[in-house]
């Protein structure tokens, strides 16, 4: 199953959620270079197998991926699996995925768009009808981060096994149409299990331009 359904935006942000989780997991910084086929059972879980490859080479691997909806019109989701698919002859081809690769650092995981990630993954789980052709369009601009651990770290870092992390950013499209700023937010709260390999997600995101003008028009109707 790949080009007639019509949820392909969701299952490459999903492809792209598992890679995350094995970038966060093994410090690496691989990139979703194509989806190749994906299935999905009927309890909602998406089996994803895809090319990833690293900025920095040539080289690309095929990665298999499961990512596990808990709940339908919201961000929750649990990915459980994801690794590369490993042969013989692609031992001998990929070098970058002995033991002796070299893991990230903090400030070069910071450099990866993981937040933007989030931010996509939040409003494509909300609105489930937009396409992939539509998801190119997007043009979302990151203005505030900010993060809260729940696992006792201070502050906060992108290694804490459990955060919360508030964003705020611009969409940058909706901006031009209406003609002013347009303001958004999104909460999401990441928890990873190190030791079951279990990356797990859920948030929301909002428009506050929006609410207001709903809040006005309710307050000029009586009802709010």
């Amino acid at each position: 199953m790949y080009g007639g359904y019509p949820n392909c935006a969701l299952v490459k942000l999903y492809a792209k959620l598992g890679l995350h989780r094995y970038n966060w997991l093994e410090g690496t910084n691989f990139q979703l270079d194509r989806l190749k086929r994906f299935n999905i059972s009927a309890a909602t879980a998406y089996y994803i197998t895809l090319v990833a490859r690293l900025p920095t080479s040539d080289l690309q691997q095929i990665f298999q991926v499961v990512v596990e909806e808990e709940h339908l019109g919201i961000l929750d989701l649990t990915c459980r699996h994801s690794r590369p698919q490993v042969t013989e002859s692609s031992k001998k081809e990929t070098p970058f995925l002995r033991p002796h690769r070299q893991r990230l650092n903090e400030s070069e995981l910071r450099c990866s768009d993981w937040i933007s990630l989030y931010v996509e993954l939040a409003i494509c789980t909300s609105h489930r009808r937009i396409r992939a052709r539509d998801l190119s369009k997007f043009e979302i601009e990151i203005v505030q981060v900010a993060k809260k651990s729940l696992d006792d770290k201070e502050p906060p870092s992108l290694k804490s096994k459990a955060v919360v992390i508030y964003i705020t950013y611009k969409d940058l499209v909706k901006s031009l149409r209406i003609g002013e700023p347009c303001l958004c937010k999104a909460i999401v709260r990441r928890v990873v299990n190190e030791t079951k390999g279990i990356l797990s997600i859920q948030g929301d995101c909002w428009n506050d331009l929006l609410r207001s003008i709903l809040r006005r028009d309710l307050e000029s109707l009586g009802v709010a």
